[in-house]
């Protein structure tokens, strides 16, 4: 007899923290899912004083029938495989199967979580759009004639990753709990800071060959292009994924992830030694230098006797997808150390969708979002934001940044007055200041300006986590009486004009074919907008005629 199995419980020693028992349950235990009956069979094992895992509990009745055939080539018995702890990606992979009154467990072939019916709806509801939309792009894993994982994007996603694809978000909500569709999306931050899609994906297994197979349908999707940064969950079958396919990236670990380890694996000590509680965050978030954090963090393990606690060497190894000191030196466009990305689809698209409204949410949440950021382009172009100095440098940002982006650099311009700043070195052109705030010795950090080519940089590295200067740099070129910013230090992505973004980067862009694809869609999208506009009345459509016709015979000037 077979069936496939699923990771249940699991305990750990109160001492260190290693795992001591773990249940293994039918696959169609529990109802979180229409494929599950909440059937009851389930095997726990416990680990021995020797280090040997054996059989304790056993419950072998199902409440469904169970395939009667087992492949016993594909058998590999609990002894000869052993047991490895959580994070082995191995376990994952395997099904228990009865054979000849023992227990053993074999390896799994793939098999799709996604009900078939979604394949159909879906690939009509593609093709109907990429005959709409030339730009549009989709891709279906196939797997001995089955379907397994579903990956799109429209031309407004793929141009949207041309000017907001260097910080993206591998939205994964879904695996928090139970699901109809295990429905996951790629966003970004536009230029007003609102979350922007980049693509999406229904995910058949959470194998690394799922993962890899959607990261590189999307990499297809964007014409090579790679993120400087991906903020997605740790397990060990994602981080592999994006190792493979986007190796140079910088992959950081999902806030509520970290948080719910956290709480399974530090729980009780968080919860009732709050001397550790103050300890262990102040490790994590005030640490200012790798020296200073390794010592925070070996003094926790000996004073609180975690040295052999799995869990916590385990993230020590990880540190720097998730430490706020290791993070601030890479671009996440300023989405919070400590928190996320606001969801993109909110309430309107969830896990628990059904099929015959998922389309339609689908398309209604998109019209919302992308209405959302119109109303904010409209805004920048055509409201000014209020002046609170004289600065130059303040209304050379108001030219040129979004209102949202704008008030975000205003804020540090108006902190900086109440900062001070003293020079503690100069080596050649460079000089280094002490930056403080008046009356806060506590809060300091080291800005380095180079006088020959107004380069500067903060250690509270705002800018290169953000790509916006920091009140601290921002005194010291007041100080050094700077009254225009070097253009380098205001990112073009978070300027008014970064649709445009494209047009800058031609002769660095990809190949030739790809690049007029780009323009193509730029120049589609732009065309919508002003053939709504031109359609809005009979004088109005008369003028826009005009200008096309007039621009058209411009055009045919041109060499």
């Amino acid at each position: 007899m077979g069936f496939r199995i699923r990771i249940g419980q699991l305990f750990r020693s109160k001492h260190d923290g290693s795992i001591t028992s773990r249940r293994f349950v039918c696959s169609k235990e529990g109802h979180q899912h229409p494929s599950r009956v909440g059937c009851g069979a389930y095997m726990r094992i416990q680990r021995q004083e020797s280090g040997r895992w054996v059989v304790d509990r056993l419950q072998k009745e199902h409440s469904h029938e169970v395939d009667a055939r087992a492949d016993n080539s594909r058998t590999v018995t609990v002894a000869s495989t052993g047991y490895r702890e959580e994070g082995s990606g191995v376990l994952e992979n395997l099904d228990l199967v009865e054979t000849n009154g023992g227990l053993s467990l074999v390896k799994r072939v793939r098999e799709s979580n996604i009900n078939g019916d979604w394949y159909s709806v879906l690939l009509e509801y593609f093709q109907s759009r990429q005959a709409e939309d030339t730009g549009f792009f989709y891709g279906v894993e196939m797997r001995e004639g089955k379907g397994m994982n579903m990956f799109w994007a429209d031309a407004r996603s793929r141009f949207s990753c041309t000017q907001f694809g260097d910080a993206i978000v591998f939205d994964t909500t879904y695996r928090r709990g139970s699901y109809l569709v295990p429905f996951a999306s790629f966003l970004g931050v536009n230029h007003h800071r609102q979350p922007v899609l980049l693509g999406c994906a229904l995910v058949a297994d959470e194998s690394e060959a799922s993962f890899t197979w959607i990261f590189q349908a999307w990499v297809r999707a964007m014409s090579g292009h790679r993120p400087v940064s991906i903020i997605a969950d740790q397990d060990r079958p994602i981080q592999n994924a994006i190792a493979q396919v986007f190796p140079a990236t910088h992959h950081r670990f999902s806030t509520w992830q970290i948080l719910a380890k956290e709480q399974e694996n530090l729980g009780a000590l968080l919860s009732m030694d709050a001397e550790f509680k103050y300890e262990y965050e102040t490790c994590i978030f005030q640490s200012q230098t790798a020296s200073e954090f390794d010592s925070a963090w070996n003094m926790l393990m000996n004073k609180y006797n975690l040295r052999e606690n799995v869990w916590f060497k385990e993230m020590y190894r990880m540190r720097k997808s998730w430490i706020p000191l290791h993070i601030k030196g890479t671009f996440f466009a300023g989405i919070p150390v400590d928190g996320g990305l606001k969801s993109y689809f909110s309430t309107l698209l969830t896990a628990q969708t059904p099929l015959n409204e998922f389309v339609a949410r689908y398309e209604k949440a998109l019209e919302q979002r992308r209405e959302e950021e119109k109303k904010e382009d409209f805004n920048s172009f055509n409201l000014q934001a209020v002046l609170h100095t004289k600065d130059p440098i303040e209304e050379q940002c108001r030219r040129l940044y979004t209102i949202t982006m704008f008030k975000v650099f205003q804020k540090e311009l108006l902190e900086c007055y109440s900062y001070v700043g003293i020079k503690i070195n100069v080596e050649g052109a460079i000089s280094r200041y002490l930056v403080q705030k008046c009356g806060n010795g506590d809060e300091r950090n080291t800005v380095a300006f180079n006088a020959s080519n107004l380069n500067i940089s903060c250690s509270c590295k705002m800018f290169e986590f953000e790509g916006v200067l920091c009140r601290h740099a921002l005194k010291v070129f007041q100080i050094m009486n700077i009254r225009e910013l070097p253009s380098r230090y205001i990112l073009h992505r978070w300027s008014k004009n970064a649709k445009y973004g494209i047009l800058r980067d031609a002769d660095s862009g990809g190949s030739g074919q790809d690049f007029k694809a780009l323009m193509l869609w730029s120049l589609r999208e732009e065309a919508q907008n002003y053939i709504e506009a031109g359609a809005a009345s009979l004088e109005r459509y008369k003028l826009a005629f005009e200008i096309m016709q007039e621009g058209r015979r411009n055009l045919c000037w041109q060499n």
